[in-house]
């Protein structure tokens, strides 16, 4: 009967020990911790299904604009203003689904990105329509006041970009106008004009087109603009 005993707590001991185990071994398996990302998102498909967003660098090197810097932490107004929170480093976006416990490292990869933490340079659009899934913005200083934004969304549990932010320049972040609908406004200091950009984005198919409005009077559109990103 002793015997029999041992036999059981054994195994019983053993189911315990391979139990504890496996989420362990499965996490050992992932290509970074939630703890090394810099930026952290959750971001909603089109069907309001969430995942986390992980935006996590290597060789991460850290520091405050200054005007008395001349390398990368330099406070040159274009990419900082002087006391502005700054980051740089190689990063890579990171997508998790919370049913598993796999992250997954997607195709998306930034070489010695500067990411101003102060202006929030990484940010999200969230979805303001039912079938409208939130976009994930990447954001970079294109000179002159503009910005250009890689946009990315989640599309069957893939991270997916519709646009590359180097044929969006704007100097008014995305506000949203409709249901996959959005807008962007950008100032050209030559024509002392400006210029306005509807986005329409198709979640299903992966695509987006764009219109190029003109108004009588764009000073009461940049009035009311909306500060839709976050």
């Amino acid at each position: 009967m002793k015997r029999y005993w041992k036999v059981i707590i054994s195994t019983v001991l053993l189911l315990v020990g391979f139990t504890a185990l496996k989420p362990t071994a499965e996490a050992a398996k992932n290509p970074i911790t939630p703890q090394q990302s810099r930026v952290t998102y959750t971001l909603k498909d089109a069907n309001g299904v969430p995942y986390k967003i992980y935006f996590a660098g290597v060789r991460e090197k850290k520091a405050i604009a200054s005007t008395d810097r001349n390398d990368w932490a330099s406070a040159n107004n274009s990419e900082a203003d002087k006391g502005d929170l700054l980051y740089t480093g190689n990063y890579t976006l990171y997508t998790h689904n919370p049913k598993t416990s796999h992250i997954k490292k997607s195709n998306f990869y930034y070489k010695s990105y500067l990411l101003n933490a102060t202006r929030k340079m990484v940010y999200t659009v969230p979805s303001r329509y039912k079938g409208q899934p939130d976009m994930l913005m990447v954001a970079y200083s294109m000179g002159d006041g503009y910005e250009g934004a890689d946009w990315f969304y989640m599309r069957n549990g893939i991270l997916t970009q519709i646009i590359y932010g180097d044929t969006l320049p704007h100097s008014k972040r995305p506000q949203v106008i409709g249901k996959n609908k959005y807008q962007t406004a950008m100032y050209d200091p030559d024509d002392r004009r400006w210029y306005f950009a509807n986005i329409t984005v198709n979640p299903t198919k992966a695509t987006q087109s764009r219109t190029f409005p003109e108004y009588n009077h764009p000073g009461a559109v940049l009035r009311n603009w909306k500060k839709h990103w976050q």
